[in-house]
């Protein structure tokens, strides 16, 4: 099962495009991210629903601030890898802000060409070349989550790597925030293994709490030293 996450402020017509999608794809599962309205929530909302490919509405800056296109810029450095489709009502030479590739682009009217069934139904060459269309933009679609998918599984290696190093010594900072980066997205997705909470802080951060907790001490025994309470 591919599952597309589909975000848009106004999705009255979500549940006719769900249906749609999966009348002639059943693999294919539309997901509406609801309940969100912020940027961190929509990522949030990624790995919660184990998505492998977006779908995002253009026009969304009189709900949430932003447009698609700033919130796909936003998930592009977080997720990384993970496809994002603009799916706007508006003329896509519209779009003029560049944080999108045109290729990346499509029209909500994609989904007015999803057609009937060809078995029974005795099509114009027009509508065959709609029906054509939508099934290209699927196609997209289904090699975007493919390719997401074969480079989840990639990096487990690289995750395991970083594991095992962890555990004899520490992880330098940006090898530090790869791990932590891996580990969220790959958990999230059921590849590797969910860890305890205090596996997750790193050594840096242990030993500063130490280092703390051995300041306060020293300056707790320096205030009895000269009869004033260390506050």
């Amino acid at each position: 099962m591919y599952k597309i996450g589909y975000i848009d402020d106004e999705p009255a017509q979500y549940a006719n495009y769900a249906k749609k999608l999966n009348r002639r794809y059943p693999d294919m599962k539309l997901i509406l991210f609801e309940k969100c309205s912020t940027r961190e929530e929509f990522v949030n909302k990624i790995y919660e629903e184990q998505a492998d490919v977006l779908l995002i509405d253009y026009k969304m800056a009189s709900t949430y601030g932003f447009n698609g296109t700033s919130l796909i810029s936003y998930i592009n450095d977080r997720v990384q890898d993970l496809e994002c489709f603009i799916l706007t009502a508006v003329e896509q030479e519209r779009i003029t802000d560049g944080l999108v590739a045109k290729r990346n682009r499509f029209s909500k009217t994609i989904f007015d060409t999803e057609g009937d069934d060809p078995d029974t139904v005795s099509y114009t060459h027009l509508r065959a070349h709609e029906t054509k269309a939508f099934n290209e933009f699927v196609a997209v679609l289904r090699e975007s989550a493919e390719v997401f998918k074969l480079r989840r599984m990639q990096k487990v290696e690289r995750y395991r790597e970083l594991l095992e190093k962890r555990k004899s010594q520490s992880l330098h900072g940006t090898e530090e925030d790869e791990y932590l980066n891996l580990y969220r997205v790959l958990s999230s997705y059921g590849m590797v293994e969910k860890l305890p909470q205090k596996m997750l802080e790193s050594k840096f951060d242990k030993d500063l709490e130490q280092l703390l907790k051995v300041g306060d001490a020293i300056l707790k025994e320096y205030g009895e030293r000269i009869g004033e309470p260390v506050r």
